[in-house]
């Protein structure tokens, strides 16, 4: 990496398939949901470009979900900016990765691993306020980006049926940012940044999305400065701002949240999760 690859796929109709990526050797897999392309067209899609965060995509095979009183949770910690990357991290036996996840009820902890995995067992059946908080690090003598990150989703929920999985009203948060095959940018120039939220794939009692953050960090999250966002137009849940990368600078940290009218969130923040190239 970085590389450039044509595939030539050759296909039925409405047939769907999955794809991934390894890299670390084998330290951090990116995976993607059901996929189909058009036949006939040239389809471009970007691997472990920035910004490298969780985010909670079809690919996980469980997670995100409720049944009864029982709740399940997958957060893996290195999706990139592709439509619906998810990517996991072998922090069993890559000691250049690590990742613990927490969840609290009602403020409570329950539940914490060295995983992206983690539960809450036997919760009360009336509403209760969920967090769940995953942090991740990446050895940046072997990485060159995302070497830290937390994040935090909140929502509420209630019982539900015990006799199937119900899918949880949590919030992703995804990064538009146009940066080379390497994940870096030019510096003294102004960027572009954008961001956008959406409650993951099948999720129940959901709300509006209505607000978000951005602020950048030019010294790995020492100090932080706002970034003014507008609405984007393609979608009421994307939001737009820019800001001028120093001329010294040599990665862009950046914390973001978005909220919803329902009490839910969702926070991250992302140490060196964009280079500078001079």
């Amino acid at each position: 990496m970085p590389v450039e690859r044509t595939d030539y796929i050759s296909a039925g109709p409405d047939r769907g398939w999955h794809q991934s990526v390894t890299s670390g050797p084998g330290a951090i897999e990116e995976r993607e949901g059901v996929v189909h392309f058009p036949g006939g067209k040239r389809t471009a899609t970007d691997w472990f470009k920035p910004v490298w965060h969780p985010w909670l995509g079809t690919g996980l095979g469980w997670g995100q979900r409720r049944a009864g009183n029982d709740l399940e949770f997958n957060t893996p910690g290195w999706g990139d900016s592709g439509p619906d990357h998810t990517g996991f991290g072998d922090i069993w036996h890559a000691s250049s990765v690590t990742q613990f996840t927490e969840v609290y009820v009602d403020g409570v902890q329950v539940d914490r691993r060295a995983s992206s995995g983690a539960y809450a067992r036997k919760v009360k059946s009336t509403e209760q306020d969920f967090r769940v908080v995953t942090d991740t690090t990446l050895d940046p003598d072997v990485w060159h980006l995302a070497t830290k990150g937390h994040s935090e989703w909140t929502f509420k929920s209630a019982n539900t049926p015990a006799d199937r999985w119900t899918y949880l009203p949590m919030l992703n948060l995804g990064f538009d940012v146009d940066t080379d095959l390497r994940g870096d940018v030019r510096a003294g120039k102004r960027l572009d940044l954008g961001i956008y939220s959406e409650y993951v794939k099948g999720a129940t009692d959901t709300g509006k999305i209505t607000g978000s953050t951005l602020e950048v960090s030019f010294d790995d999250g020492a100090t932080w400065r706002s970034v003014r966002l507008d609405r984007a137009r393609h979608t009421s849940a994307s939001w737009a701002g820019s800001v001028q990368v120093p001329k010294d600078a040599r990665y862009i940290s950046v914390r973001a949240s978005a909220t919803d009218d329902r009490g839910g969130s969702v926070e991250q923040e992302i140490v060196r999760a964009v280079g500078v190239r001079q």
